[in-house]
């Protein structure tokens, strides 16, 4: 079974503490190197970001269990500096303010080569930044919204942001390719899978996305252990919100993300297995029903 907490309170700080509680804890070994990854993937502000205070709640939380090392990092697009769009957006500065131990980005580090098995979709692999390796505790901070081509962009794809440009461009941007988008995006996440996944509902698009859209603000914190019951959650949010034909007329089980990710065992298998606690949600009746 797989506990996702949906948190709705005024002070999103309290939303995050009381999501994490309900998906049952980070339980995060004392003494551990936790690294963080917020979504940076570009310089436009939430939901095109994650929220600073989303950043600022998942550290804290973290602290609780005493770790040793506490490292934020990420990679944006190709393009950008990673560094300069970690301090457009305030995201380097709430990490800094709240002392963690290293603010970096994936976007000079050293990489090793990675062919997972059962990522056939991925016919050259990727390579992956070697700190990796050293990290003992993973949490990603996705985004909950829609995405231009991939469909929708949350925990499973966020994995995305461990990869390196050159590899980015083995994915298939463009019409009618969704299942090999999917399955690309599923795959990833058969290597350094986060152990926890604090997303970000603050603020959503819902058509479009990933950096611009029709915005819906339901101020809500989703968090989970399991990226499927994360993203199965998210998914059923955007169709309580009304969203693009592609979610809002599917299952959420039949999104090729999901279906592929489900074959390879990255989490849950069914709606079964998943157990929804809210704090704050007058629609989660709604929501809970979406998931089906």
């Amino acid at each position: 079974m797989a506990f996702v907490g949906v948190s709705r309170d005024e002070d999103t700080l309290e939303s995050v503490k009381v999501a994490v509680e309900l998906a049952g804890g980070l339980g995060i070994p004392k003494g551990s190197t936790v690294l963080i990854r917020p979504n940076a993937n570009t310089g436009d502000l939430p939901p095109g970001s994650t929220n600073p205070e989303v950043l600022r709640g998942a550290i804290r939380e973290v602290r609780k269990c005493k770790p040793d090392k506490i490292i934020v990092a990420e990679k944006s697009m190709s393009s950008l500096d990673t560094e300069k769009v970690l301090k457009s957006l305030g995201l380097w500065q709430v990490a800094e303010s709240e002392g963690v131990d290293e603010v970096l980005t994936f976007d000079h580090m050293k990489r090793g080569h990675m062919k997972p098995d059962g990522a056939s979709s991925w016919p050259v692999g990727f390579y992956v930044p070697e700190i990796l390796y050293s990290v003992d505790y993973m949490i990603a901070l996705p985004v909950i919204k829609t995405h231009w081509t991939a469909s929708f962009t949350m925990g499973l794809k966020s994995q995305i942001s461990i990869t390196a440009d050159q590899d980015r461009r083995q994915l298939p941007h463009g019409k009618h390719r969704d299942p090999l988008f999917g399955n690309m995006i599923a795959e990833a996440n058969l290597i350094f899978k986060p152990d926890f996944y604090i997303s970000d509902a603050t603020k959503c698009f819902v058509t479009h996305g990933p950096n611009v859209g029709t915005l819906r603000e339901p101020g809500l914190i989703i968090a989970s252990p399991d990226v499927i019951a994360n993203d199965v959650v998210g998914l059923a949010l955007l169709k309580t919100l009304g969203t693009i034909p592609k979610i809002q007329e599917s299952s959420v089980w039949a999104q090729p993300q999901i279906k592929r990710a489900v074959e390879l065992g990255l989490g849950v298998r069914d709606r079964e297995e998943i157990v929804i606690k809210s704090s704050g949600v007058e629609e989660i009746e709604a929501i809970t029903a979406n998931t089906r």
